[in-house]
């Protein structure tokens, strides 16, 4: 977990992918600089692809495609976070949630 006033530090870092899996209306009103967009039910259903059928679709492929690098996973609130996190690392992924989600983020990297 990182707290919502740390993500300005990892916006720029090559080696951070950071993503909002909140609805599209949400990311495409406002949304931290740089973050990708890969809504919660379509994630979870793609890891739980991955976990039930060894199947990894296209875009998961594409987005996760280095275990080398942090995803940061933000929501609304930081619950639904949480639960990526927990999924991805258990594929072996480093990943961290932002506490507070999206509505603690007070930084200057929003993008509306």
């Amino acid at each position: 977990m990182i707290s919502s006033r740390k993500i300005d530090y990892y916006v720029n870092d090559p080696y951070v992918t950071i993503i909002d899996i909140r609805l599209k209306e949400k990311f495409l009103h406002s949304r931290i600089k740089g973050a990708i967009h890969y809504e919660y039910n379509r994630l979870i259903d793609d890891i739980n692809n991955i976990y039930k059928r060894g199947k990894i679709s296209c875009e998961f492929r594409k987005i996760f495609g280095n275990k080398e690098k942090i995803y940061i996973f933000y929501c609304d609130k930081g619950a639904m976070s949480l639960v990526i996190c927990e999924k991805m690392s258990g594929l072996g992924y480093i990943c961290k949630t932002v506490v507070g989600g999206f509505e603690a983020y007070k930084g200057m990297c929003v993008i509306n």
